[in-house]
């Protein structure tokens, strides 16, 4: 593997791995109520969702800097 794919690679890991920190306190949000099974099944998917938005983090970032650029 080329070294750029590997920094390319780390890179956006470590983008990844800062969004997820960044979305924890919207999850977090769910604990006071996690003894209600439907409570726990939608934490579950928000995390997801969440997830989801981290692993194209580099989307918005673009779509961000667009935005301000107009």
């Amino acid at each position: 593997m080329s070294i750029w794919l590997w920094v390319a690679l780390c890179a956006y890991l470590v983008g990844v791995a800062i969004e997820w920190h960044r979305f924890q306190p919207q999850i977090k949000e769910y604990d006071e109520y996690s003894n209600f099974p439907i409570v726990w099944a939608t934490k579950q998917i928000v995390a997801c969702g969440y997830l989801l938005r981290a692993l194209v983090w580099f989307y918005s970032f673009i779509y961000d800097a667009d935005i301000e650029a107009t």
